[in-house]
C-alpha cells in the first residue's frame, strides 16, 4: 500500500559558472521559461551581482549564486521543475558551463504510530549485531529508548553516468507529530562532461514522479 507523504519536496540543484544577476522573473518571461501570470505572482527578495533570490507563486523558489543554482517546489505535477530547468539551461543558456547536478526528493509521512515507526527502524539497523551495547540501545523503560537515528545507503554502480552516486537516508520525522514519521531523502548526484546532456539526466531521473 502506498503511503501519501504529509510533507513532499523536490529540488535542482546545479553547480558551474554562474551570472545571479540575470535571474529576474521578468527575464524568465522574456525567454518564454515563465508565463506572465508567473511574473503577477513572483515575489523578489534580491537581485544582485552575487546573489538573486525569489518565490513564483506557491510552486517555485530560486535561488542564484555565482556557483550554484538551486530551484525547488513543494507543489506537483514535479516534472514542471524539470522543464523550468531544462528551458533555462538546454535552451536559454546552452553555453553556460555546468558541471554538477544533484536532484533532491525530500518526503515526511506517518505510518500510523511510534510502535510501527521503531519496527520499521530495527529492520533497518538491527540492534543486535552491536552485541552486549543492543540492551542499553533498546532501553529499561518503553518510554525512553534509543534506536536508530539515521541511515544512509549509496549506490556508485550506475548505467546511466560515467560519474555520480545516489544516496538515501532514512530518519525519524521531526515534524510528524507523535512520534510516528519518518523522512527519506533521496540526492541522485551527477557529474556533467561536455557529452552529457542535461536535459537527459533530468528526465532519466525518477525522482520528478510525484
Amino acid at each position: 500500500m502506498r503511503i501519501e507523504p504529509e510533507i513532499n519536496n523536490v529540488s535542482i540543484v546545479l553547480v558551474g559558472n554562474l551570472n545571479p544577476a540575470i535571474f529576474h522573473p521578468a527575464w524568465f518571461v522574456a525567454n518564454n521559461i515563465l508565463s506572465k501570470e508567473d511574473l503577477k505572482s513572483a515575489k523578489v527578495e534580491i537581485i544582485h551581482q552575487h546573489l538573486a533570490v525569489f518565490k513564483v507563486g506557491d510552486w517555485l523558489h530560486l535561488t542564484a549564486e555565482p556557483n550554484r543554482f538551486i530551484s525547488e517546489t513543494s507543489e506537483p505535477p514535479f516534472v514542471r521543475l524539470s522543464d523550468f530547468v531544462v528551458k533555462t539551461f538546454g535552451e536559454a543558456l546552452i553555453h553556460t558551463p555546468i558541471s554538477q547536478m544533484g536532484i533532491n526528493r525530500l518526503v515526511h509521512f506517518s505510518v500510523g504510530d511510534e510502535e510501527t515507526r521503531n519496527k520499521i527502524g530495527k529492520k533497518l539497523a538491527p540492534q543486535e549485531v552491536w552485541g552486549e551495547w543492543a540492551p542499553f540501545i533498546s532501553g529499561k523503560k518503553q518510554e525512553k529508548h534509543g534506536g536508530m537515528v539515521s541511515i544512509t545507503m549509496q549506490q556508485v554502480d550506475l548505467d546511466d553516468r560515467e560519474a555520480g552516486q545516489i544516496q538515501a537516508r532514512v530518519e525519524p520525522s521531526l515534524l510528524i507529530k507523535n512520534g510516528s514519521g519518518i523522512s527519506v531523502t533521496v540526492n541522485d548526484h551527477y557529474e556533467i562532461s561536455k557529452e552529457d546532456s542535461l536535459n537527459g539526466a533530468i528526465r532519466m531521473s525518477g525522482l520528478l514522479v510525484p
